[in-house]
Formats: C-alpha cells, sequence, structure tokens
C-alpha cells in the first residue's frame, strides 16, 4: 500500500525540510533487501593495516609538527549523545521501585548497580553527589548500609543533578585533586598539543543538541578562563532534522505517533556528514565524545595523533606529486601514481588492466583526487564495534572499508566467517584531509555510498518498527574516500559506554 500524504503531513515535511521526493525515496531504502555489503576478507597487518616501527614513528611526528604550526589542523567532536544509557544501572534501579538496598540488589544478581556503588567514592563526580545528597538531608552512607532505599539516590544523581539527562560530554569523567573535568573539557586539553598552531589557535568543532547549547557555551566560557594562555577556537553546531529518518511498521508503512503525526528519529551519526561538509576544514581529526583519557595517558594518545597525522600528510604529499606530474606529463605521471598506489594499498580500478596506457592518465586522475583519511585499529580483544574489511565492490574491485556489524548479513555462513575472522577493530581515531590540491574543500557527499544504509529493528508504544540510519560517519559516508589503516595501541582507546568503565585503569589518575 502505497503512502498518500494528507494536508498535515506535507505541512510537517516542510517544516523539517524534507520533500515529499526525499521521503518517498526513504520508503522505498525499507524495501531493498540489498544493503547489506560483501565482505571479501578482513584487513590485517600487511594486508590493509600498515604496522609501524620506531624510525617510521619518528619520521611521521617530524613531518606532522612541520605542518602543525600552519594553522591546518582541526577537530570534530560529534557530542550530542546523552548519557541515558551511560547510567543505564541507576535507571534499572529506579524501574525496580520499592525499598531496594545493596544487600538486595546482591541477591538479583544486579553486578553493574552493586559495582557502581560499591565504588562510588571512586567516580570523578562523586564530590558532586555527597553535596546535593547533604542539600537534601542525606548522608550517602545511609544509602550505602541500606537504611535509606537506593532509588532515592538514584534519583538524586538522575533527575536532580541531570546526568540521566545531560550530554555524555558534560559529565564529569576525572578527577585531579578538587578539579573535575568532564568529556567536553578532557577532549579539549587533549587536542591542545596536537592542534596548536604557530599562532596558538587550537581549532575544535563539536556537534551538540539545541537544548544543551548554552550548557556548552557557558562550559567552555569555564574552560577557556583556566587556558587562557592558549587560542581556543571552539565552534558548535547542531544536527539538522532534515537528516532525520522516518519510521516504518512491519510492512513498510510510515508509522504515526500518538497524535497522528509521522514518527521521524534521528538518521545516526552519518547524519553528521552535513557537519562535517560544512566545516571547511583542512586537516581535521574525528573522535568520539567518550574516548578520552586522563593526564597520565594524554602523552601517548597525542604522539599517536601526530603518528596518524603525519601519515596523512605524506600521503597527501605523494599524491600531489603524482598529480601534478599527470597533468605535466601522462606516462610519466601514471608510472608515478602506479607506484603510489602500491607504495599506499590502493586498489586499481577494475578496468586498469584492460585499457590503453594512454588512458591511465583519466583513472588515476578519477582515483587518486577524492578526500583521504588515515585511521588508527586497535588489536582486537573482543570489544564491540565495527571494524576493517576489504570489500567487493559492485564493479569487480575491492575496497577498504570501515563496516558496523549490521552491516553484514550474519545468516551467511560466509559472510559470518570472515566478520568473526577480523583482528582489529574500529576506535574511531581518524584523521581526514577535506580539501583538493588547488585548496578547495570537496563536496563529501560526492564520495559517501548512499546504499550503505543501515536499517535495524526497534520497538514503539508497544509495537515493532523498523529504523533507518544513514550511511555512517566513517561507514558508509566515507566509503569512496582513499583510506588507510594503521595499527595503534590498545591504550589510546579507553571508551566509556557505561558509567562504570570509569572504574577502568585507563581512567584512574
Amino acid at each position: 500500500m502505497q503512502w498518500m500524504p494528507t494536508e498535515a503531513d506535507i505541512k510537517q515535511l516542510s517544516e523539517i525540510n524534507i520533500s515529499e521526493q526525499t521521503f518517498r525515496y526513504y520508503l522505498e531504502l525499507f524495501k531493498k533487501n540489498d544493503w547489506f555489503l560483501d565482505l571479501n576478507r578482513p584487513c590485517t597487518v600487511g594486508d590493509g593495516i600498515l604496522r609501524l616501527n620506531s624510525e617510521e614513528i619518528n619520521r611521521y611526528i617530524a613531518l606532522y609538527e612541520k605542518e602543525m604550526v600552519k594553522g591546518r589542523m582541526a577537530k570534530f567532536v560529534p557530542a550530542s549523545g546523552a548519557a541515558t544509557r551511560m547510567f543505564q544501572c541507576l535507571w534499572e534501579v529506579v524501574k525496580l521501585g520499592g525499598n531496594q538496598t545493596l544487600q538486595d540488589l546482591k541477591k538479583i544478581g544486579h553486578n553493574d548497580a552493586i559495582l557502581f556503588f560499591e565504588n562510588l567514592k571512586n567516580f570523578a563526580f562523586y564530590p558532586l553527589i555527597e553535596k546535593k545528597c547533604s542539600d537534601k538531608g542525606f548522608s550517602i552512607d545511609e544509602f550505602i548500609i541500606g537504611k535509606e532505599p537506593l532509588k532515592v539516590l538514584c534519583e538524586i544523581i538522575l533527575k536532580d543533578l541531570e546526568f540521566g539527562l545531560l550530554p555524555k560530554a558534560l559529565i564529569p569523567f576525572h578527577r585531579y585533586g578538587s578539579e573535575l573535568r568532564t568529556a567536553f573539557e578532557e577532549q579539549i586539553i587533549e587536542a591542545i598539543p596536537y592542534l596548536r598552531d604557530g599562532d596558538n589557535k587550537c581549532r575544535l568543532h563539536f556537534t551538540v543538541t539545541p537544548e544543551w547549547w548554552k550548557k556548552f557555551e557557558e562550559t567552555l566560557e569555564e574552560v577557556k578562563l583556566k587556558y587562557n594562555q592558549y587560542n581556543l577556537d571552539v565552534t558548535f553546531s547542531l544536527q539538522s532534522p532534515s537528516t532525520n529518518t522516518p519510521a516504518v511498521d512491519e510492512k513498510n508503512r510510515p508509522v504515526r505517533d500518538a497524535d497522528g503525526r509521522l514518527l521521524f528519529r534521528p538518521g545516526g551519526h552519518g547524519s553528521l556528514l552535513a557537519n562535517l561538509n560544512k566545516l571547511k576544514g583542512d586537516i581535521v581529526f574525528i573522535k568520539n565524545i567518550d574516548n578520552v583519557v586522563p593526564d597520565t595517558l594524554k602523552t601517548l594518545v597525542v604522539k599517536w595523533k601526530k603518528i596518524l597525522g603525519g601519515i596523512l600528510v605524506e600521503l597527501d604529499n605523494d599524491i600531489r606529486d603524482a598529480l601534478d606530474t599527470l597533468n605535466k606529463d601522462p606516462l610519466k605521471g601514471s608510472e608515478k601514481a602506479e607506484f603510489i598506489c602500491e607504495k599506499w594499498d590502493i586498489s586499481l580500478p577494475h578496468e586498469y588492466a584492460s585499457t590503453r596506457v594512454s588512458e591511465h592518465a583519466f583513472l588515476f586522475k578519477r582515483l587518486l583526487d577524492r578526500p583521504r583519511r588515515v585511521c588508527g585499529m586497535v588489536p582486537n580483544v573482543g570489544a564491540p564495534g565495527g571494524g576493517p574489511f576489504w570489500v567487493n565492490e559492485k564493479d569487480g574491485s575491492t575496497s577498504r572499508q570501515i563496516v558496523e556489524k549490521a552491516q553484514v548479513d550474519m545468516h551467511n555462513p560466509q559472510q559470518a566467517k570472515i566478520w568473526e575472522s577480523s583482528t582489529h577493530f574500529n576506535p574511531v581515531d581518524i584523521v581526514c584531509s577535506l580539501r583538493d590540491f588547488k585548496g578547495q574543500n570537496y563536496d563529501l557527499h560526492r564520495y559517501t555510498n548512499p546504499n550503505a544504509i543501515i536499517i535495524t529493528q526497534k520497538h514503539y508504544l508497544g509495537k515493532p518498527i523498523k529504523v533507518l540510519e544513514h550511511p555512517g560517519l566513517w561507514n558508509g559516508s566515507m566509503a569512496r574516500w582513499l583510506t588507510v589503516f594503521v595499527e595503534v595501541p590498545a591504550e589510546t582507546f579507553q571508551p566509556v559506554k557505561k558509567v562504570t568503565d570509569l572504574l577502568g585503569p585507563g581512567h584512574r589518575e
């Protein structure tokens, strides 16, 4: 049954700047059954992933630091995600209701909540909880020994302190004496040593939500006061409502909310490609908001940021040299381009072997003149998330891609086996080159794989629905970029997906 828009539907679409044609296109995507990627093999060290020796490391750091002073660097951090899931164990205690005590939680085996309460004093934000409890006439010890129900303490944390509502970026992650640092502040401090140019300027950009924009600005002013010796150029942007996508039922019909309006949901981090595109940056680092480390580990993180940046600078220099030569002497340029493709493990176009030598220059220009990225990859130790794979393209070629599990047909034994044999995973440690060799920014929307969507199952008002995500920012949205994978130490990856992750060694000062 086709969707027949009502006047209210058309008005709603207009309000969020989504055309009727785009809406129908989304509905057609739900009907596709060929959006899974075709994995060829995992990328491994020596076959798609670089492993560096000490000499190479030192050379890349020096190369990066030479470029850093020119003011080419920036950092892009998606920071709109709420801390709701981070504090899921506390929400579950609230949901239990009653007068649950720590002993009650132990009886039912609520391990995450038990770990949280037994280590409460070790969290950076403990002083905030202690003060808020005192203001309300409670002692934390009363909750721990069972004199007061834990539900009350959870509500103080989640609602009075707003930890259940705040963006994860604004939660204090680390404590240094009496100083508390949010993930937002840690991202800025970490970036100073590898972004600072010759004028002491550091450029960072965070994507945020409208309801917390003011809070981010207030927090930024506090950070600037603490680090006024640096010129912190920090900007914010919103994820556009026009990137939201519709939800459908099991028959691919649009779902409506309780008021009869079309139900839209955020289109995933791939929606942020528009924000990255508008940034008009040159060399841009991308990192998740919750992957920050305390000061004791920052030296290692900064070192590897410079290494990845140095690799990108060398890749840029090589490609610029090849393109210049291709324009002046196509035959000599083709030889140089072929050497560069071999050096960087760039797959040649599938038609390369069957075309005349005189046509090679055109193929190489098309292949090399596009956005570039260098991505750190961590050895796999059972961590969740996407990973690096060689993917079969429809034209017969293969390409290096960062693939999420949802993009793989796990019902296909061969594809499932390839997925399970991955040796590395993606920590989202990426540095991008966003300009061509005339200094013009690429239109990043031209280098996506629009078919690399992700469709997942959710529930709404107790009924199953299907939701659509745009090609992920570092997945399908960068599918047509030149990509290099580099092995990085596991210690540089310290994500906080749940609050108890803050108790790990990677977050203890």
